[in-house]
């Protein structure tokens, strides 16, 4: 990796980090809507990570998602995870822009698959 991507690797895993700490936080007090959209967040950051790895930058996030599954094909793990984190990020913007709901149950699912996500780049990258 190049030193500007060690930087954007680093920097997009903090980020993740303090979404997911914002999540943490929010999902608390009950404010499952922003649970998602803080998790989500998060989740999007750790992928971004994936990419800056390999050398690459996001033009938007069904792209990262794309470009992900394409680099990390030989990886199962990572490919299941970008198949989640898709239907993810459909429902997010449903939220975000449709004004969906969000209940405890898919907020709690949200929030464990943005820790997975952290915990598994972090051991890649």
């Amino acid at each position: 990796m190049t030193p500007s991507a060690i930087e954007r690797v680093k920097s997009s895993i903090e980020i993740a980090r303090r979404f997911l700490k914002s999540a943490e936080r929010t999902f608390e007090i009950g404010d499952y809507v922003m649970v998602e959209i803080a998790a989500y967040n998060s989740a999007f950051h750790s992928v971004r990570a994936l990419l800056f790895a390999k050398g690459y930058k996001e033009r938007s996030h069904q792209c990262l998602v794309i470009a992900v599954r394409e680099l990390y094909r030989t990886n199962p793990k990572i490919v299941e995870l970008m198949n989640i984190f898709d239907k993810l990020r459909i429902s997010r913007h449903n939220v975000q822009y449709g004004g969906a709901l969000v209940d405890e149950e898919e907020a709690e699912f949200v929030l464990r698959f943005a820790r997975e996500v952290l915990e598994i780049v972090e051991q890649l990258v």
